[in-house]
């Protein structure tokens, strides 16, 4: 095949989007639902806290034998309250990823790539996946993600190096409280910096998809013929329908009142019938070649031919078959027709 070099097309696109094969960053939708999760936490903690100390009384107030019952009764509570601490946390994140993939995807259901394909199971194929571009660019990202958790973590300690040591002299919650501030401070660091690896990602994996669809110009041809037809095909079919036409004019020649001609370029042959329509109309048309088979036709029909170079070029030009002349040639045709009519009244005489 040849070389691939031509940007895919919008019906390459579909039948690729048709197979699941979509261009879509998973990085951005890790990015949007670690922040996501990172603010949720920071305003859901206080509340995390309350309704897990309403446990404690429940708990403690439990009797020395534990019993069926009393396990029963304490297992439903933990789950509830496991429920109302962590619904937050979990609708938050299944929101943010619904979303990042309805903006990069839209909506779109296909089992196409749950079909088995014997290409994966390929030798050459995997070599291919474990040492390709795309696998080095997988151990990139995921290298820069350990530097940048491993310098914000040093960062947040170091800042707070000679701080760690005076926690000693406070409660237990109150220390608990700066560690929560620090953990969540050192996630929001971390959240932030994923963007640009998720930006990074975006347009790589927006110009391996391009990349991967391109076409080859055989490829282009072929799509062209399947789309538009082929080629030759299509001038056929309109050779025949001309042909087909102009049978059929030919044909209608013989209701013609007139032939107009120029004399030799062009033919034009009118009918004037007021049960038809309520002005004379063009049976038939040509030029050239056209033209002198028309003249030729109009003899052996017997037709009246008459020569005027103007009106002819004018009918020629303004009407089609089938279509009444315009109200500023009434005034020649009429002149045309009236001249017909007289002469047919002589041939009769």
């Amino acid at each position: 095949m040849s070389e691939k070099k031509h940007a895919a097309t919008p019906r390459r696109k579909e039948d690729a989007r048709k197979k699941g094969q979509v261009f879509k960053s998973q990085e951005v939708i890790s990015a949007f639902m670690l922040l996501g999760l990172v603010a949720i936490l920071k305003y859901w903690i206080p509340s995390m806290i309350e309704h897990m100390e309403q446990l404690f009384p429940y708990v403690l107030g439990l009797s020395s034998e534990w019993t069926e019952r009393s396990v029963a009764s304490l297992m439903l509570n933990v789950l509830w309250l496991g429920i109302q601490i962590m619904w937050p946390i979990f609708g938050t994140g299944f929101l943010i990823a619904l979303a990042a993939n309805y903006i990069q995807v839209g909506i779109l259901f296909t089992g196409e790539s749950m079909k088995p394909q014997l290409s994966r199971l390929s030798m050459i194929s995997g070599a291919k996946r474990m040492f390709g571009v795309k696998a080095w660019v997988e151990l990139a990202k995921s290298l820069t993600k350990v530097i940048l958790i491993g310098y914000y973590l040093y960062a947040s300690v170091r800042d707070r190096l000679f701080i760690y040591p005076a926690l000693q002299q406070l409660d237990v919650g109150q220390g608990a409280i700066y560690l929560g501030q620090a953990i969540l401070e050192l996630a929001w660091n971390i959240s932030i910096s994923f963007f640009g690896i998720a930006a990074f990602d975006y347009l790589y994996q927006r110009w391996d998809y391009e990349k991967n669809l391109r076409m080859s110009h055989e490829e282009l041809k072929q799509e062209y013929k399947q789309t538009e037809g082929n080629p030759q095909l299509k001038a056929e079919i309109k050779k025949r329908q001309r042909a087909m036409a102009m049978s059929r004019m030919m044909q209608d020649l013989k209701k013609a009142d007139v032939v107009v001609t120029n004399p030799t370029h062009f033919a034009v042959a009118l009918r004037y019938d007021i049960k038809e329509q309520k002005a004379p109309y063009v049976v038939a048309k040509g030029q050239d070649q056209v033209a002198l088979r028309i003249r030729e036709l109009a003899k052996e029909y017997d037709l009246v031919i008459m020569e005027n170079k103007p009106l002819a070029r004018a009918l020629y030009a303004q009407v089609d078959i089938g279509q009444g002349i315009p109200a500023d040639l009434y005034k020649a045709v009429a002149e045309v027709l009236a001249f017909v009519y007289r002469l047919k009244k002589k041939r009769r005489a």
